[in-house]
């Protein structure tokens, strides 16, 4: 998942700081969520709001955000966004809970099917598409999960769920055996750390360097498919596996 960006100036509270501190009554939030629409045009009201908070929340982040904001981008009076949301958190928490559910259900979907390589790869595009396409939601993951109890919570229960699912995915491929549980476990939170920390830098502090040295996002996905293989599987994956990067070949250790 996405970590805080190293060029940041601001101290992150930690988990435990987060988890006992009273949280303090906001300003632009009503007492009360409102409840769902009973309309259909009611319905498309709400939807529309979210969208126009994604597109807010991509371009200025969580921190900067206000209601008036995503009245303007919406080109409605703010009173009707109290209408259907309590304030920027609730609103910010239903978008960024679609980001999660796109994660957590086209992720699983392709990461256990096919030969061990091409389902590494399967995931990669699909997570590198979402970095690319949406950047700034992506921070705002981190920024939002650092300041709401709530969806704190939901993200750490989310990647337990999600790297649990990797784990049994290579004693399934590996064999029980091979390894003890929590090992394997553990593996697929390094991993998992090492493809969100690239994939962070790159796309979302967008790092010269990376960019430079890679043609388009499939090759990303190629060489972080690489590099998980290897790690799995103490080998290269077949040789047209490799694409452009057959420099993998030789990359041992002399004898």
């Amino acid at each position: 998942m996405a970590r805080k960006p190293s060029g940041s100036k601001e101290k992150a509270p930690s988990r435990a700081a987060i988890a006992t501190t009273a949280r303090p009554v906001r300003r632009n939030a009503v007492s009360r969520k409102p409840a769902a629409p009973s309309t259909k045009r009611g319905s498309e009201t709400r939807e529309r709001l979210k969208e126009a908070a994604a597109r807010v929340l991509e371009r200025i982040g969580y921190r900067a955000l206000r209601l008036n904001d995503i009245a303007a981008e919406a080109d409605v009076n703010v009173s009707l966004v109290y209408h259907y949301f309590s304030g920027k958190a609730d609103i910010t928490n239903e978008v960024l809970n679609d980001v999660i559910e796109r994660l957590t259900v086209e992720l699983p979907r392709q990461k256990g099917e096919g030969e061990p390589f091409e389902a590494i790869l399967s995931a990669n595009r699909h997570l590198i598409q979402l970095y690319e396409r949406t950047p700034g939601l992506m921070r705002c993951l981190l920024h939002f999960d650092e300041e709401e109890v709530e969806f704190s919570q939901l993200y750490r229960r989310l990647s337990v769920d999600w790297n649990r699912r990797v784990a049994r995915d290579i004693a399934r491929r590996c064999g029980e055996d091979a390894m003890p549980e929590g090992q394997r476990l553990m593996i697929a939170y390094a991993l998992g750390g090492m493809v969100d920390d690239f994939l962070f830098e790159m796309y979302v502090d967008r790092n010269p360097l990376m960019h430079a040295e890679f043609a388009d996002s499939e090759a990303v996905a190629r060489f972080l498919a690489i590099l998980w293989y290897r790690t799995l599987y103490a080998a290269n994956p077949d040789g047209e596996a490799l694409g452009e990067f057959t420099g993998f070949e030789r990359l041992k250790l002399p004898r």
